[in-house]
């Protein structure tokens, strides 16, 4: 009960404090002798101190910029309170209702002390005079109750929110504003679902809604005669600004760790108390959760990157001529040219220039983005300020198996990070900076809320269509510099989804760096062109040309070339090689090259594998050790593939200590080895190679792939100022030509381009020698070849060939595009009108979803060994028997961690076509096993410590820790 010093309190506001917003579904608020319930006013208050301090720490300063004059008339501190009353009311009225209530009183769980709580809370609200004469169950989502009714608590005076006929007022600022509040689920409820949320309430129960608001309003200090004056929704990126900042301060806000319960009968009836304790908690969790903007100290290239203190060309191209403002730069240069360096000084650049929060980068595969993210927070840590932490999360859905995940975030000590991670037993020093991540960025979609990310395309492409927090994906990149690396490598779709979030976090105020060893024209151009229509403006300019481009904010283009380097690493010879077939390939690889290293990139895991046989086969005929002969692909189980990609770059990538990587070769280098795999081998690892053989493949990547033999040129220095020379591999037809599998929703890649590529190559390349390609503009008129708008024209028989295959390669790019057109959103249309919040909202009719790839996804199998003696392990020589108990999240902490730590070390990717064909597996969701536990509806390889299936019906399956996953 309240004292003597509190304030007294109305008798409706007095009731209102009985209405609950949080049971304590966990037990943590029972576990410090806190109430089984909260009270909904101090949820309220919660989420508005979490977004007042998430405006004050954690927004970049243009998001800051554009939520002032939405929302303030330009002032910030305006903007703050009425953004933290407008967080505050997202539950209300939507659970301020008779039947959302009653959920409490009629409880669905099996704890019976909460059970009891919600029993004497009934008793106690009924004697407080809430108004409980409902049923619970009620089929409205409260969410989309507070769409319908909260205009009106905010002076909307429209036909609907006075009951009377006239007008359909969806369009109008206080309805948006409600519907963007309604969708802090994930989904923002259309104007049919809302229209379905009404009510026929109590009057009470206005009377209290209309208490609850006037409460927040004079805490928080909003005049509600303003407000509806004060919000403007002309800019599009506002609804998703505002929804992502809302459903981030509910976040912090219901988590039992940070802020505890508040009850009138533990609290008291001070209202203005309750608000001092919310601020205060919120403070605390923003420091918690490393939530603050990135204030990087000023730094020259050397001391950023001390390993290499002198900047190459193009790093020297950036230093002279950074951006002076929100930019987009797309960087193009040679693999190994020090792109990932190059934006890791833009984006501290960027961080002073702009005030962005942090950064995120983005791969296109899980594999490259674990290897990034080494190399990143041992970035963070040269840059950070003394005493400086910073949050790194790995976003993708296996994040948990890697390295880097499990020393940040599994262990109880605090990880300072160097060159390599370490663990420090004790606490953090009070002068080093240290890299660390919460338990809480673990959970799906928080991972991008950090300050700072590395992860999959796939994130930044979810941004831009409907599927559940959608919006939240671009609020939480809308503060950081974006680094799209490897932008070639996508395909249609992947671009033009890519290109509406580009648009998307241009309006938003977001800055974008594209790195690219080999990007061919149309992309570079639908970049730029995605760039400019985010900020609604299509200037007449220079064309980007590259190889450094940049565009402001006004869309204006500004293009550098760097200066000539004295070394000759753009210099590669290609020459095309009739592939013999793995056997003969194998003999010719084991005796042509006895020294240095050989590596072999093939299209498919198939071909991987046979060429890999072949060897081990015939490798002792040449004095060839099984260990000298490696091979790599996607089908492992995640701790063997990582643990084969850690072992390639030790003993093939640079010198261990980067104090000597520019000056000393890698000691750990062996005299010989025989690489083989598959695009993992291009886009994952950081190591080079002596000798290279790929199969044929599109342009861009086989220059991608031949920018391996530049990659660490200390490690060669016999090859310093050689030409390193790329087989490329291809299958000859009778007449010549090469010879291609028919085009199938299977196909690695589309047989236009590869004879295309073949074509390029052949027509330009001396008689019986290989093509040398001396500089960057060489690469790029063949990639213009290769991707212009339609075939060479020709009277030969390769002429003849393109024109066969290119209308297939039309068709496949227009369904791409259809299928991208389908879900993307976009900020301006066509004509430039911006989007509205109606057509951001979902709709029941829409049967599209939320795609980051087109084509059949892999299915994650999970495997696990059975020993004689019936244990189920999860590795062949583990003792103690693998932990399938179903453990809470919340009340099992550690436990479920661990678990689902195992649990993503032994996934394995299977292929769609697996499953479908003439000779198809089994359906997977029949592969379980007995007592699966917490893998109940997962699929199960159940494996014998050989490697060999259990079930019989997977005899055509092997499992071996250096081959992978096996398909006889």
């Amino acid at each position: 009960m309240s004292d003597a010093r509190e304030s007294p309190v109305q008798p409706l506001l007095l009731m209102c404090l009985w209405l609950w917003g949080k049971t304590d579904l966990h037990g943590l608020s029972r576990q410090r002798g806190g109430p089984a319930w909260n009270s909904l006013l101090a949820h309220c208050l919660d989420t508005a101190a979490a977004c007042g301090e998430l405006i004050d720490h954690y927004l970049s300063a243009p998001v800051q910029t554009r939520l002032a004059d939405a929302f303030g008339a330009g002032h910030l501190a305006t903007a703050r309170r009425v953004l933290m009353l407008l967080a505050a009311l997202h539950d209300m009225p939507g659970k301020a209702i008779a039947s959302f209530q009653m959920l409490f009183a009629v409880p669905r769980t099996r704890d019976a002390e909460l059970a009891e709580a919600g029993r004497l809370w009934a008793q106690a609200a009924a004697r407080a005079g809430l108004p409980l004469n409902a049923q619970p169950g009620d089929a409205r989502p409260h969410a989309h109750v507070t769409a319908r009714y909260l205009p009106a608590l905010l002076g909307c005076t429209c036909p609907r929110c006075q009951n009377t006929d006239g007008r359909n007022p969806h369009d109008l600022p206080l309805h948006d504003i409600a519907a963007v509040l309604g969708g802090h689920h994930g989904d923002i409820p259309n104007n049919t679902t809302i229209r379905a949320a009404g009510l026929r309430l109590d009057p009470l129960w206005h009377a209290l809604h209309r208490a609850l608001v006037t409460e927040l309003a004079r805490l928080l200090d909003v005049d509600l005669q303003r407000l509806p004056g004060l919000i403007s929704l002309e800019r599009p990126c506002i609804p998703v600004l505002f929804a992502g900042l809302v459903v981030h301060s509910d976040w912090i806000a219901s988590n039992e760790n940070l802020f505890t319960y508040r009850t009138p009968d533990t609290a008291g009836t001070d209202t203005s108390a309750w608000w001092q304790a919310s601020q205060q908690q919120a403070a605390a969790a923003i420091t918690t959760l490393r939530l603050h903007r990135w204030n990087p100290r000023p730094m020259t290239w050397a001391e950023q990157m001390p390993s290499t203190p002198r900047p190459r060309p193009t790093q020297q191209a950036i230093i002279d001529h950074p951006p002076t403002d929100q930019s987009l730069v797309v960087i193009e240069d040679t693999t190994g040219g020090g792109k990932t360096e190059t934006a890791q000084y833009l984006t501290h650049h960027l961080a002073r220039t702009c005030g962005y929060h942090g950064s995120y980068t983005a791969l296109p595969l899980r594999a490259a983005g674990d290897q990034i993210a080494d190399r990143t927070a041992a970035y963070l840590a040269t840059v950070l300020g003394d005493r400086e932490l910073a949050h790194l999360a790995l976003v993708h859905g296996n994040a948990f198996a890697h390295g880097t995940t499990s020393h940040l975030a599994l262990t109880d000590s605090v990880i300072t990070m160097a060159a390599n991670i370490t663990c420090d037993d004790h606490k953090v020093h009070h002068n080093a900076p240290a890299v660390i991540l919460d338990h809480w960025y673990l959970a799906r979609t928080r991972g991008l809320l950090s300050c700072f990310g590395v992860g999959t395309i796939d994130q930044i492409i979810l941004a831009a269509q409907h599927g559940k927090h959608w919006f939240l994906r671009l609020y939480a990149l809308a503060g950081k510099t974006v680094v799209i690396d490897e932008a070639h490598a996508y395909d249609l779709y992947q671009q033009r989804l890519l290109a509406a979030a580009i648009a998307w976090l241009a309006d938003a105020g977001a800055s974008i760096v594209v790195l690219s060893a080999t990007l061919p024209a149309p992309i570079r151009n639908d970049l730029v062109n995605a760039w400019r229509r985010g900020h609604n403006s299509n200037p007449e300019n220079t064309p980007p040309t590259g190889p450094i481009t940049i565009v402001d904010s006004n869309g204006h283009c500004r293009t550098h070339t760097p200066a000539r380097s004295r070394r000759t690493r753009y210099r590669t010879r290609i020459k095309l090689l009739p592939d013999p077939g793995p056997h003969e390939l194998a003999h010719h690889l084991l005796s042509r090259h006895p020294h240095g290293i050989t590596t072999v990139i093939r299209n498919s895991v198939t071909r991987a594998e046979d060429l890999h046989c072949a060897l081990r086969d015939i490798a002792r005929h040449y004095g060839w050790k099984p260990e000298e002969i490696q091979l790599l692909h996607s089908r492992y189980q995640e701790r063997h593939r990582s643990h084969h990609q850690h072992h390639i770059e030790t003993r093939l990538g640079p010198h261990p200590d980067p104090e000597l990587r520019t000056e000393h070769p890698n000691p750990q280098r062996p005299h010989r080895l025989l690489l083989i795999g598959t695009q993992v081998l291009e886009q994952s690892l950081d190591y080079d190679t002596d000798h290279l053989y790929t199969d044929l493949a599109p342009l861009d990547l086989l220059l991608q792939r031949r920018g391996r033999q530049w990659r660490h040129p200390i490690n060669r220095p016999h090859l310093r100022h050689g030409t390193p020379l790329t087989h490329v591999l291809w299958t000859p037809r009778p007449d010549g030509l090469p010879q291609l599998l028919p085009p199938t929703p299977h196909a690695v890649y589309d047989p236009y381009i590869l004879a295309a590529t073949w074509h390029a190559l052949t027509d330009r390349a001396p008689t019986h020698a290989p093509l040398t390609l001396n500089h960057p503009h060489h690469t790029q008129l063949l990639l213009d070849t290769v991707y212009a708008d339609h075939p060479p024209a020709g009277d030969q028989p390769i002429h003849q060939l393109l024109a066969e295959l290119h209308p297939h390669w039309i068709r496949r790019l227009q369904e791409e595009a259809t299928q991208a057109g389908h879900r993307a959103l976009w900020p301006y249309d066509d004509e430039g009108n911006p989007t509205t919040v109606a057509k951001l909202a979902s709709s029941p009719l829409d049967d599209t979803f939320a795609r980051s790839r087109l084509g059949t996804p892999s299915t994650d199998l999970i495997a696990l060994y059975q020993h004689e003696d019936g244990r189920l392990t999860w590795q062949p020589t583990d003792p103690e028997p693998a932990d399938l108990t179903p453990h809470h999240p919340i009340r099992h902490t550690e436990p479920h961690r661990r678990q689902r730590l195992e649990i993503h070390r032994n996934t394995i990717p299977a292929p769609a076509h697996w499953f479908t064909g003439r000779t198809p597996l089994p359906d997977p969701t029949t592969w379980t096993i007995p007592n699966a536990g917490t893998l109940m509806d997962r699929p199960v390889l159940l494996l014998r410590p050989d490697g060999q299936p259990v079930d019989p019906r997977l005899e055509c399956l092997s499992y071996h820790l250096d081959t992978g996953l096996s398909l006889r």
